[in-house]
């Protein structure tokens, strides 16, 4: 008698699991969504907090003074001292112009300081002896006055006659004459001379061009105003420099600062001395210390009004607003920047204000993480 066969169960299909694993996975998606709604809280909460005490921005550009290097006399270029872009000190020579002209003008202009220095020691001379006529003259009428005094004592004497008594007079009035002459010629011969020594005005005015020609002379050499790049030049032997053309640019290193553009909401904690990090994307990896300096007190926010019309007022269509920013002045406070700076580079830029102590070391992490991203950005 053959023995039954135990019954196999089949296995249960996905479609009959039992409630308590479907409870399961549905506790396993609800625990996973509510840490994810968690997590983007904290971020959200942690981003509006940031935002206030230690703002950033990758709106940032490098800015320094750009100048256009004009000559300031007219000359043929004869020598070029820079290449493109290279590095130059205060002083230095950039271009050599055709000194020749002014070197003529220069030497003309000591001639004329000579000539008018003889000018002024022969007029000196002729005041001397006109001093001198003067003297003479009143010696003479001295002289005159006693003698007319003789002569009428012995004319109401008898002794002379009236005659000579009116010879007597014609010479007085003769010394009078005469002195009254020489004077006038003296005060002539001091209005020509003018000042005496080096205020003569014949003389200033020789030793003016003297300076003119020297200073024009000196101009043939174009010298870097500070320490500095020159760029933005196609140069060579024999071009005409003209006064006021500009021959290249140059970009001062001396002054050279961050304008960073923050929202309008994150201004609120910052102020001018507040410690900021700078990530250039032109040194990868490396973060520069820096200062607000000033936050600028408004914008051009498109508004144009003229007189005479009605108000425009801009819609806003959709439920956020457009961020405002503003433009924030910052300065490199250690020097190691100072070979890293391309004036209108980008930058990212993160601020600290005084109260931002305790969110202070997320941002120094951050920043640095933004300066090896420049890597790939």
């Amino acid at each position: 008698m053959a023995t039954p066969e135990p019954a196999t169960t089949a296995p249960a299909s996905p479609e009959q699991s039992t409630p308590e694993s479907n409870n399961n996975k549905t506790n396993k998606i609800k625990k996973v969504t509510n840490i994810l709604l968690l997590v983007l809280l904290a971020m959200f909460v942690f981003h509006l907090v940031a935002d206030r005490f230690i703002p950033s921005t990758d709106l940032a550009r490098v800015r320094g003074f750009v100048v256009p290097v004009a000559p300031q006399v007219a000359a043929d270029v004869v020598e070029i001292m820079v290449k493109p872009n290279e590095f130059v000190k205060e002083g230095d020579t950039l271009v050599k112009l055709d000194p020749t002209d002014y070197e003529i003008a220069y030497k003309q202009a000591v001639e004329s300081v000579e000539q008018a220095k003889q000018g002024v020691g022969a007029q000196t001379a002729s005041v001397v002896s006109a001093e001198a006529r003067v003297s003479e003259a009143q010696a003479n009428l001295v002289n005159a006055q006693a003698q007319y005094k003789r002569i009428a004592a012995l004319a109401e004497k008898g002794v002379v006659s009236k005659a000579d008594k009116d010879n007597a007079n014609a010479g007085l009035s003769t010394a009078r004459a005469g002195v009254a002459s020489a004077k006038a010629e003296l005060e002539k011969v001091k209005e020509q001379l003018g000042a005496t020594g080096e205020d003569n005005s014949q003389l200033q005015s020789a030793l003016l061009a003297l300076e003119k020609a020297q200073l024009d002379l000196s101009r043939t050499h174009i010298l870097a105003p500070s320490d500095g790049g020159v760029s933005n030049f196609k140069l060579d032997v024999g071009f005409r420099a003209n006064v006021g053309q500009p021959l290249m640019t140059f970009i001062s290193t001396d002054s050279v600062w961050v304008e960073a553009y923050f929202r309008e909401n994150s201004l609120g904690n910052l102020k001018p001395g507040d410690e900021v990090e700078i990530a250039l994307d032109y040194a990868p990896g490396k973060v520069f210390k820096g200062a607000i300096a000033n936050i600028d007190y408004g914008v051009d926010w498109g508004q144009n009004e003229q007189a005479g019309k009605l108000a425009q007022i801009s819609s806003q269509s959709s439920w956020l607003r457009d961020t405002q920013r503003f433009p924030v002045t910052i300065e490199f406070t250690d020097s190691e920047a100072k070979g890293y700076l391309r004036v209108g580079g980008q930058a990212d830029v993160i601020a600290y204000s005084e109260d931002a102590s305790l969110l202070r070391p997320i941002g120094r992490i951050w920043i640095r993480f933004l300066s090896w991203l420049s890597y790939v950005r």
